[in-house]
């Protein structure tokens, strides 16, 4: 989620003078603080940056500003996006829930990959793992599980159903078989190619928003009804529920009639809800534990399948957001030995108490942190070397960075600065 206001007056040097650390947290010596050297940074990309730019040019410039790794979108969605140092095109368009390498069609069952145009004219995640290697990068695949809308739309059954009965094509529910065994194949087969790890992007339950192009709304939808409308009461939810001794029912009736009484008179209703910590938590709270224990399953039955491939579950710093999407960051952590953090928060002060305390929830587990280095969502150059500040003094040493293709060429300098190079 973007964050838009931001602390101007952050110093640069580390925070612990300025900020006084909660009881319970890690004490930085708690952790060995990476030199210069050790620290690592891998780049998430495109294929179409790669091909329209030229796969040295482009491993080169990263290797220059200091970064290690590439981590390619090999199962990705649709999207529209602006390319503003692509010497071939300004305005890209996504082919929607494609895959970018040729899927062995025999590790699959009911749902299939469809391949990217760009594999079938002779690109893909093996020809970049190979580039890379020639450069000493390591390439890690970077898979978007369970939001994929081509597939939601050809089997509707396997999409979330919002508590009207309304699928939300663009999310395959995390209790559906069919959509387990699928991203398990998904990621055994990706696993097979050699790559260094795999990154799991929404593996967790969906929410209502950010999944259609041109979406519309007559009525002004606050965290708490946004929370509501993206609830799924599908046949799979109930039946993993009712084996948990969880009736999804009485849920779904109140989540019913306060979306209709927010229909009916928005402002009212907003008043009585203004954010999501004000619905009743004893209705929600067993649906939330409940779904917890799916997707932690999920994750153990993808790293099952993982071919001992390094698998890291990507989250939000944020424990609210964490809880809305059913991640438990404790689980994913003992369960594959280290998260993603995505640690899209405005400035180092804002990511310091989120992050210390994932840390004393994951153990001694590894923490990737991932950051914006695009504007307006990165803040600008002062805000990004407070959160690479602030998470060397927590210890942490690899980075991932978001994106490539969307940053302004002179946005790579601020990741060699931040690494001391």
């Amino acid at each position: 989620m973007n964050r838009r206001s931001f602390i101007t007056s952050l110093a640069l040097a580390p925070l612990a003078a300025v900020v006084t650390r909660p009881l319970g947290f890690l004490d930085p010596s708690d952790r060995s603080i990476a030199s210069a050297a050790e620290y690592s940074g891998s780049m998430w990309i495109y294929l179409w940056d790669l091909v329209d730019e030229g796969y040295e040019k482009v491993l080169r410039n990263l290797s220059e500003n200091g970064l290690t790794s590439i981590s390619l979108a090999t199962a990705y969605h649709a999207g529209k996006f602006l390319a503003p140092h692509n010497p071939k095109r300004k305005v890209v368009f996504l082919e929607d829930g494609t895959v970018y390498f040729k899927p062995d069609p025999k590790m699959y069952g009911r749902l299939h990959p469809r391949t990217n145009s760009l594999v079938k004219a002779g690109h893909g995640l093996e020809k970049v793992k190979k580039a890379a290697d020639k450069f000493g990068f390591k390439t890690r695949a970077w898979v978007v599980c369970c939001h994929n809308t081509p597939l939601g739309m050809k089997y509707p059954d396997i999409a979330s159903e919002g508590a009207f009965g309304d699928r939300l094509y663009h999310n395959l529910c995390p209790s559906n078989d069919d959509v387990r065994r699928y991203i398990r194949s998904l990621v055994s087969d990706i696993a097979s190619r050699g790559v260094d790890a795999i990154e799991l992007e929404a593996l967790q339950f969906q929410g209502y928003a950010h999944g259609y192009h041109h979406e519309r709304e007559g009525i002004e939808l606050n965290s708490a009804a946004r929370f509501l409308l993206g609830l799924c009461f599908c046949p799979s939810c109930i039946k993993r529920a009712q084996s948990a001794r969880l009736d999804l029912a009485p849920i779904r009736r109140f989540t019913m009639q306060t979306l209709e009484a927010w229909f009916a008179d928005p402002a009212a209703t907003a008043e009585q809800y203004p954010v999501f910590d004000k619905l009743p938590s004893a209705v929600f709270d067993p649906m939330l534990e409940w779904r917890k224990s799916v997707i932690s399953s999920f994750v153990e039955e993808v790293a099952e399948g993982g071919r001992n491939s390094k698998l890291r579950q990507m989250m939000s710093v944020d424990p609210l957001a964490r809880k809305l999407v059913g991640v438990d960051a404790a689980a994913s952590a003992k369960l594959t030995g280290g998260i993603l953090a995505l640690g899209y928060v405005k400035d180092g002060l804002a990511l310091r108490e989120p992050l210390n305390a994932l840390q004393v929830a994951t153990g001694e587990a590894k923490i990737t942190l991932g950051l914006q280095v695009g504007l307006p969502e990165s803040g600008g150059k002062k805000e990004f070397l407070s959160k690479i500040s602030t998470a060397k003094e927590l210890g942490v040493n690899s980075f991932n960075f978001y994106n490539y293709g969307f940053i302004p060429s002179q946005n790579l300098n601020w990741i060699k600065e931040a690494f001391g190079n």
